[in-house]
């Protein structure tokens, strides 16, 4: 398996939406969101080439849809890179993810 790197952008972005989740939903809504998140993660670094570069948004990295939001990040032979999840309501010409 690919080594699973996370960069402080999606931490930043995770914990946000983590945030809002528990806010209108509860704090076990946001834990099931946040394992949830680390599977997908682990299996996107098995399976890298499941993700979509024709998403529309305004970035050249690889993206995945995980519920209402988008996982991006990129990778080698070596390492997935997780850099970025954004609600899938986000603006996608923004030019935020270059």
């Amino acid at each position: 398996m690919r080594k699973v790197e996370i960069a402080p952008s999606f931490d930043r972005d995770a914990e946000a939406i983590g945030a809002f989740i528990e806010a209108r939903f509860g704090a076990e809504v946001r834990r099931n969101f946040v394992a949830d998140l680390e599977k997908i993660c682990t299996l996107i670094a098995l399976l890298p080439s499941i993700g979509n570069y024709g998403h529309g948004y305004n970035t050249k990295l690889s993206g995945f849809a995980f519920g209402r939001n988008w996982i991006f990040f990129d990778f080698d032979e070596e390492s997935v890179s997780f850099l970025h999840i954004v609600p899938a309501r986000h603006d996608r010409q923004s030019p935020w993810l270059e």
